[in-house]
């Protein structure tokens, strides 16, 4: 890196995380403001005192910044941009750049680098972090927000030394209750198998094990009542992850997303989340292509109309973004590669074309 892309590039970082900073704040507190009352109610029904529930909320925040990430990024990129330009412009330092034979194209390079870094950011998140917090989010979210949903036909598998094949008809994560409980596990002799059914298993955290109701251990030998599953592993975090049907795609990892397109072909949706999580990383440096070039000017002046020319531009971009992703998760409406590269294609052109264009 050369002098001018270590000083550029520390404006553009500290702008970066200045946006970033602005937008996951806001974006926590509006979701903050608008769920208080329903975490106030559920704190008093359930006996939690103030001080609990800042707890929970505070880790229930913490695990959804990663989440938020893969949404704001593009935003905090373009807004880090547009006031990087602002701030060499008002210190009058890009002309000077420029007089020493600079190119416009060089010294927006870090820019264009501060995109990349955060497409790689939003990458990394969707496969190896979303993925892990989503299922305790919708368990928490559950709890905090008293949400009558169920997920159901939750199947899960371990190997080892012994198989264990697990099915339950559907699990209700608000009172962490599971009905229609089927646990078979098969040894290397045929002999060691057996099979657990119950009418319903209770999560007992306490004792970290779920306690059955109707329970009953069938094996070759005979059939015994039994008080607990003895599968302490299988915590209802990892329940809710199992259920992936009812799992938002956009919570998946790409691995995840690719097995289950195999599994589920005919699943629309899965195919849009899987390339949606590639276009829409690229974003990131698609909207600076687009709206650093309107951020440039030479000429005295307001600059108040370049602004809303990039902001008209990358809400654009949004709203076709959003309209593809609404007709390719119907069926027969658009194809959801299509639905997904659209948006990328149409404006990537653009902001390609703009950038290049760009007086230097």
């Amino acid at each position: 890196m050369k002098k001018l892309d270590r000083y550029v590039g520390k404006i553009v970082l500290g702008a970066f995380i200045a946006a970033l900073s602005f937008f996951l704040m806001i974006t926590i507190l509006v979701d903050l403001l608008t769920n208080l009352p329903k975490y106030a109610n559920t704190a008093e029904e359930k006996g939690i005192g103030a001080i609990g529930l800042a707890a929970q909320l505070g880790l229930y925040y913490m695990k959804l910044v990663p989440v938020l990430l893969t949404t704001v990024a593009p935003f905090a990129t373009v807004i880090a941009g547009m006031m990087s330009v602002a701030r060499l412009h008002s210190a009058n330092e890009i002309v000077p750049m420029l007089f020493v034979g600079r190119s416009i194209h060089r010294v927006m390079r870090p820019m264009l680098w501060c995109g990349m870094l955060a497409a790689l950011m939003m990458v990394v998140s969707w496969q190896w972090v979303v993925p892990h917090v989503g299922a305790e989010l919708a368990t928490q979210s559950t709890f905090l927000k008293e949400r009558k949903e169920e997920l159901k036909g939750v199947v899960h598998e371990k190997h080892g030394d012994a198989s264990y094949y697990f099915y339950a008809s559907r699990f209700d994560p608000a009172k962490q209750t599971m009905f229609g409980v089927s646990l078979l596990v098969q040894g290397d002799l045929a002999a060691d198998a057996f099979m657990i059914k119950a009418d319903q298993g209770i999560w007992e955290a306490k004792y970290g094990d779920w306690k059955l109701v109707g329970g009953r251990r069938e094996a070759s030998t005979g059939g015994e009542p039994i008080e607990w599953l003895g599968r302490p592993d299988l915590t209802p975090t990892v329940i809710v992850k199992s259920a992936r049907d009812s799992l938002d795609p956009a919570m998946m990892s790409y691995t995840e997303l690719l097995d289950l397109m195999e599994e589920r072909p005919n699943r629309n949706d899965l195919r849009l989340a899987f390339h949606r999580h590639i276009t829409y990383p690229l974003s990131n440096l698609l909207l600076l292509l687009l709206a650093l070039p309107l951020a440039i000017r030479y000429e005295r002046g307001s600059r108040i109309d370049r602004i809303m020319a990039s902001m008209a531009l990358c809400g654009g971009y949004m709203l076709l973004d959003l309209t593809c992703q609404k007709l390719g998760q119907q069926q027969g409406m658009l194809h959801p590669i299509v639905a997904a590269w659209t948006p990328a294609i149409l404006f990537g052109s653009l902001g390609i074309v703009m950038f290049s264009s760009t007086r230097s």
